[in-house]
């Protein structure tokens, strides 16, 4: 039996390449139309999503006009619905036209699910950048005067920036926030202890501060040599000393990994 040969035969189909030429780019009409309709339909909505979406997450032209229609009108608290969205819309043609406004009122699901709409449009918005950010590498890559590692730090900043772009806050409800800082206050009371986060190992501190607390950010700031490392170490032991599933992570920028462990050892004794 002949064996067959391991050499690739130029102009045929190299693994691992996908031609994606032909694919249409990742969007949902219908979700689209769904978050433009729940606006429509309710005005208070708006601010459930004003800080999950932009006009440019829109796949289609019309959907993009009448979205910035509605943001205009909601930043100067006007009431946006079919009739005044479509008389602050210049260009109402390019915008589908009065009837298709309508039509996205009457065809909307449910006003009720719209945070879901809108982060089905943002997903495939953040992924239609995915895909013109791997152009751009290719292009950026196949320069032959190109740096492998500059090519490669520019590709990393622009990815971490479209990340970035993606981080959204949502609103909180005061009166539940409310519920969970009584529970939190009933709890630090009938637990018998002040200490309910995670101790200092200074008591006085501890006894103020309840502990550190889950997303507490603690910065330790003081001039070289002042203690800062041992201070934050004496934390770091307070910490496991807590129980015997404790963990704490440890990044340093200048003392080596080595110099930590005596410190942390002659804390311990």
């Amino acid at each position: 039996m002949r064996r067959r040969s391991g050499l690739a035969v130029p102009g045929k189909h190299r693994e691992g390449v996908m031609d994606i030429s032909h694919m249409s780019p990742p969007h949902s009409v219908e979700a689209e139309q769904a978050v433009l309709g729940g606006l429509m339909l309710d005005n208070e909505s708006w601010d459930l999503i004003a800080d999950r979406i932009k006009a440019d997450d829109f796949f289609r032209a019309e959907h993009r006009l009448i979205f910035q229609s509605i943001a205009a009108l909601a930043e100067s608290n006007r009431p946006f619905d079919v009739v005044t969205v479509s008389d602050s819309i210049a260009a109402i043609d390019a915008a589908g036209g009065l009837a298709y406004l309508s039509e996205l009122a009457k065809n909307t699901p449910s006003v009720a699910n719209i945070k879901a709409y809108t982060d089905t449009v943002s997903n495939r918005a953040h992924l239609r950048r995915l895909i013109s950010h791997g152009y751009a590498c290719t292009r950026e890559a196949s320069d032959p005067q190109a740096n492998a590692s500059e090519v490669q730090d520019v590709i990393e900043q622009q990815l971490f920036a479209l990340g970035q772009g993606r981080h959204t806050s949502d609103f909180v409800d005061v009166n539940q926030m409310l519920l969970q800082v009584v529970d939190k206050i009933d709890l630090r009371f009938n637990a018998g202890e002040s200490v309910v986060g995670v101790p200092t190992g200074l008591s006085d501190l501890d006894e103020l501060t309840g502990g550190l607390q889950p997303a507490d950010l603690i910065i330790l700031a003081a001039r070289p040599s002042m203690g800062k490392t041992s201070l934050a170490l004496n934390f770091v032991d307070a910490a496991l000393q807590k129980d015997d599933h404790s963990t704490v992570q440890i990044y340093s920028l200048e003392m080596p990994a080595e110099a930590i462990i005596y410190r942390l050892l002659s804390i311990l004794g």
